[in-house]
């Protein structure tokens, strides 16, 4: 909703739509979510409890799985001529599962995390990428 509201600020306010008159919410930007919106004050207690309270152990997280996805990439990269990927790229990873499981509240994190955090990855490492480069990476991630 906070995305749609920016979005919409800035279309209505482009000088384009100074002399139409466009309704934003109706005509440009339609709820199309069946999810009622979260009331703010639970969103805020939500945030709260979460940041102070869950601190997501990475004891049971797939190591052999970062390990080998951070290979096979750094293969493919060398082989393509492409960006390299890092030890922060992995860094990364670890940050993004852990914020996963903490905001599903778990103490530890699983398995769902990891992929989650590795699906993100790569879409942004990919999309970095020069277009000859991409393609042959979005064909070779099928394959992971």
């Amino acid at each position: 909703m906070l995305a749609r509201f920016v979005v919409g600020s800035h279309i209505k306010h482009h000088p384009s739509n100074k002399e139409r008159g466009v309704s934003l919410e109706e005509d440009i930007l339609p709820n199309t979510s069946d999810v009622p919106p979260i009331p703010q004050v639970l969103l805020r207690k939500y945030l709260i409890y979460a940041k102070e309270r869950i601190h997501p152990k990475l004891n049971q997280m797939d190591q052999d799985k970062v390990a080998r996805i951070y290979s096979d990439l750094r293969k493919e990269s060398m082989a393509t001529g492409s960006i390299p990927i890092t030890v922060r790229h992995i860094e990364s990873m670890i940050r993004m599962a852990e914020a996963h499981a903490k905001m599903h509240l778990r103490a530890y994190v699983l398995e769902d995390d990891v992929n989650m955090a590795i699906r993100v990855m790569l879409e942004s490492f990919i999309d970095t990428q020069k277009f000859s480069v991409m393609r042959s990476m979005r064909k070779v991630r099928v394959a992971l």
